[in-house]
């Protein structure tokens, strides 16, 4: 009997001690750029129009990341959790079925660009 209850009590401290290990992991924070910009410059910059209520996406390569990254500044940039990108997208134009697809995607993806309009506005993040 003895040896069944040594045996529960070390089953017990080896599960809270994983449970404690694992509650101390930290979720993943990702290097995003958030800007806003009109409907004008944004069809300025990117030579493309957007529906309003829609948003594109855009995959970006290595090669082209090279070349955008030098011109990036701290303006605008975060170090956000998944959640905190959800969080973002839904409060600046895409549903909630969006929001979750395409954090998603840019979390899983090296380097993208998601841009949604709202209007007159557009509302741009990078990663």
């Amino acid at each position: 009997m003895k040896r069944l209850f040594t045996t529960l009590v070390t089953f017990i401290v080896l599960c809270l001690a994983v449970c404690s290990f694992q509650s101390c992991e930290k979720e993943a924070k990702y290097t995003v750029w958030t800007e806003t910009d009109t409907y004008a410059d944004f069809q300025t910059a990117f030579q493309t129009t957007l529906d309003d209520g829609c948003y594109k996406k855009l995959e970006i390569t290595n090669k082209e990341w090279e070349q955008i990254a030098p011109n990036l500044t701290s303006e605008g940039k975060h170090y956000w959790s998944e959640a905190e990108i959800k969080k973002w997208l839904v409060g600046n134009g895409f549903s909630s079925y969006a929001s979750t697809k395409e954090s998603s995607w840019l979390v899983m993806t090296d380097h993208g660009f998601l841009a949604a309009r709202e209007g007159n506005l557009v509302h741009l993040i990078l990663k």
